[in-house]
């Protein structure tokens, strides 16, 4: 018969080894995790040197600025109408198998668009980025975060969203050497190497999934088309009207095809067996809740970055380069604030970090309203990093509870329709920027509040407040989340 203390060792031996095999897998989680990564870092470093090299394809393309906003836009569009399409590709196909096509689509787009000879063919290149880009993110997400337990998630994703912040700050500078010392076309060339990197890391570190690949219905095509049409003609319609006014014949004429496409899609989603984007998501309501935090964060950060620029230009008088350098604190403490913000999320739920973060950042835009032609630099760059710490706590937690609210085989089709329609609120908070400041933004005052800016981040101020007040229904309790997600 076994002694008590030979029981007793077997237990603790037992016991060791659980917790042996645990770390072992957190490790092997946390080195997939990084792997994966590298794809989304590609994408977010890409769009930041594009960013930089604007100017320059400008002057090579003889561009008007009209013309040069749709290199950017038909990147966004392109990605932000197959974000969910692709989410349910890897859903019913294989994450990882979408995430390899998308990442060879991408660095695809990469090379055509250095060999671009003009703006249409610039403009064709940078939508197969955006399809690329579409099937990468999404898939890479889910991937990463959904083999953690849901007591680690909350960290992975402060993981992913640091890395995300790194392609958002080195971006810029990288871009801005690539294009001084070899020419604006190198900002597309680079990505071809980090493509080839990732690729390669990924089919030797992370496993493929067991999918038969079978569809009980067929393709959704009917909504993908309505889809399409809808955000095509609602960004092409916001982007438009301040140019050539909101009576324009045609503006209203792309509002209206929006308009009457909402509810030709809601139709067409509940009548189809298999449909793009899932009517339940639409009666959850943690995962409302969570896009509701998540597009405020979004509509607040695209502000920033189209208010801050400009004021810094036509207010303090600030070259390119010192504003890029003013405004870099606020995203490098957006890549030091990340892990707390997932670590937080796992140690009180994904409500604490997202309330915190929307009332930093409320207070922040408040105090951004009141900046003056005497703030100081030093003023300027605290408030920056103040929105900056606020923008970190919001965006993981509240993209991790939207996911966690809903069924696992539903992960990757959340994570795109979520990105779609914080991309949608985006567009229609720039807007709305612009169209204050052309109202209200005369003349640079002698004291005080400058009209116009004070305004547009007094607005911003009232969107992330308007978030706030909703956050509370973002971690429901296990009941309530399960029958949501139904």
């Amino acid at each position: 018969m076994m002694s008590v203390a030979a029981v007793a060792a077997n237990t603790t031996n037992g016991s060791e080894n659980s917790v042996g095999e645990l770390m072992g897998d957190l490790r092997k989680h946390y080195i997939r995790l990084i792997t994966l990564l590298t794809s989304a870092f590609a994408t977010v470093l890409s769009i930041s040197m594009v960013r930089i090299a604007a100017p320059y394809i400008q002057e090579a393309f003889h561009l008007r600025y009209a013309d040069l906003t749709w290199i950017h836009n038909a990147y966004q569009i392109s990605y932000a109408i197959l974000l969910p399409v692709f989410g349910q590709l890897g859903d019913r196909y294989g994450r990882r198998k979408m995430l390899l096509y998308g990442l060879g689509l991408f660095g695809a787009g990469s090379i055509l668009c250095g060999l671009s000879w003009g703006l249409p063919s610039m403009i064709l290149f940078r939508m197969i980025q955006g399809v690329g880009a579409a099937a990468t993110f999404p898939n890479a997400l889910v991937l990463a975060t959904g083999q953690f337990p849901k007591e680690h998630q909350g960290r992975a994703m402060g993981i992913w969203a640091m890395g995300v912040s790194l392609g958002t700050v080195t971006g810029p500078t990288l871009g801005g050497a690539l294009i001084q010392f070899l020419g604006w076309r190198s900002v597309f060339f680079i990505n071809v190497p980090v493509v080839v990197i990732s690729l390669m890391c990924i089919r030797y570190v992370v496993p493929d999934e067991e999918t038969d690949g079978e569809i009980d219905a067929a393709f959704d095509y009917v909504g993908t088309i309505v889809l399409a049409v809808m955000i095509i003609s609602l960004v092409t319609g916001m982007v438009n009207g301040p140019d050539l006014g909101w009576t324009n014949l045609t503006v209203m004429a792309l509002l209206a095809v929006m308009l009457v496409s909402l509810p030709v899609f809601y139709h067409v989603e509940h009548q189809h067996d298999n449909p793009l984007i899932q009517p339940a998501l639409f009666h959850n309501r943690v995962f409302l809740t969570g896009v509701l935090c998540g597009g405020a964060h979004l509509v607040a950060m695209q502000g920033i970055n189209f208010l801050m620029p400009l004021f810094l230009s036509q207010v303090h008088q600030l070259h390119a380069l010192n504003i890029g350098l003013l405004m870099l604190p606020q995203a490098a403490v957006r890549f030091v604030v990340s892990p707390l913000a997932g670590n937080l999320a796992d140690r009180f739920g994904n409500r604490f970090p997202v309330t915190l973060g929307l009332a930093i950042r409320t207070s922040s835009l408040v105090y951004m309203a009141f900046l003056a032609p005497q703030s100081t630099p030093l003023i300027i760059a605290g408030a920056l990093v103040l929105d900056g710490s606020g923008a970190a706590l919001i965006w993981a937690p509240s993209l991790n509870a939207s996911i966690q609210s809903c069924p696992e085989d539903m992960a990757g089709s959340a994570a795109g329709v979520f990105n779609m329609l914080r991309f949608v609120m985006g567009v229609v908070g720039t807007v709305m920027m612009g169209v204050v400041l052309d109202m209200l933004f005369i003349s640079v005052p002698d004291v005080g509040p400058v009209p116009g800016f004070m305004h547009a981040y007094l607005i911003l101020a009232v969107i992330t407040g308007i978030g706030l007040t909703q956050v509370k229904h973002l971690q429901p309790s296990t009941s309530e989340m399960h029958t949501d997600s139904q």
